[in-house]
């Protein structure tokens, strides 16, 4: 299966969305059992954050370019 480059930056969007509502959730969570500031949800938050932000850069930088196969399907 070939992605194009716009459906690669939707399956960044949508996993940055993703990720951004498991963070939210689990710190809400983990506030709520007391276990905010342990290791484990401390490393946890630190991983969604660094995989939220990499995604939603990924699919803001492909949003708008042109694939080559898009462009002689234009013409």
């Amino acid at each position: 299966m070939k992605l194009t480059t716009s459906g690669r930056a939707r399956l960044y969007a949508i996993t940055s969305v993703a990720c951004i509502i498991w963070l939210v959730q689990s710190v809400i969570e983990a506030n709520a059992d007391g276990t905010l500031f342990s290791y484990a949800t401390i490393i946890l938050s630190l991983c969604l954050a660094f995989v939220s932000g990499y995604c939603a850069f990924n699919a803001i930088r492909y949003w708008n370019v042109k694939d080559k196969e898009s462009r002689h399907e234009a013409e």
